[in-house]
């Protein structure tokens, strides 16, 4: 059997941008992808509940990853209904994952986990060089904070349900 490319990364980003969008519209929210329009979300949805707007950033991984790259503007608070949707499309060997994240969990797992890494001595005890690479993580490692657990994350997991009030 012949083995598949992987595809580019506009249409891996577009995959799971879709994917988070179809899952939102099959419960009831109004849902519109913004298509690289807007600056820090790809999804903008209507809650049916509250009809309260969200917005999502969605980043996706082709491989079955357990750590997605963010940037330092993550790690700041948000102040709106703001969340992450991790999805992994696992080669489309398997059913695809996704984690909804609320951006709070996000920023401070992240901001954490990096002052962690720094903190940390590296290669022959040296010390950690400034990174504009930050690094969200579905499976805690030795920089992660000891409140974010498996147990928090694997909450996340394929539930929607993250996002009603």
């Amino acid at each position: 059997m012949e083995k598949k490319a992987k595809p580019d990364n506009n249409n891996i980003g577009n995959a799971g941008e879709y994917f988070i969008a179809s899952i939102l519209s099959s419960r009831g929210y109004i849902t519109t992808i913004t298509l690289g329009r807007a600056e820090s979300y790809d999804i903008l949805a209507i809650r049916p509940s509250d009809s309260k707007t969200i917005k999502i950033q969605v980043k996706t991984a082709w491989y079955n990853n357990k750590s997605f790259r963010v940037s330092p503007k993550d790690e700041a608070d948000p102040k709106t209904e703001y969340y992450y949707a991790f999805v992994t499309l696992k080669e489309n060997k398997e059913v695809w994952d996704y984690y909804i994240v609320p951006a709070k969990i996000v920023s401070k797992s992240v901001r954490e986990a990096h002052k962690n890494w720094k903190d940390r001595p590296g290669k022959n005890d040296q010390k950690h060089n400034e990174s504009t690479v930050r690094i969200f993580l579905t499976k805690p490692n030795k920089d992660s904070p000891k409140w974010y657990t498996q147990e928090l994350i694997d909450s996340f997991k394929n539930n929607i349900k993250v996002l009603e009030k």
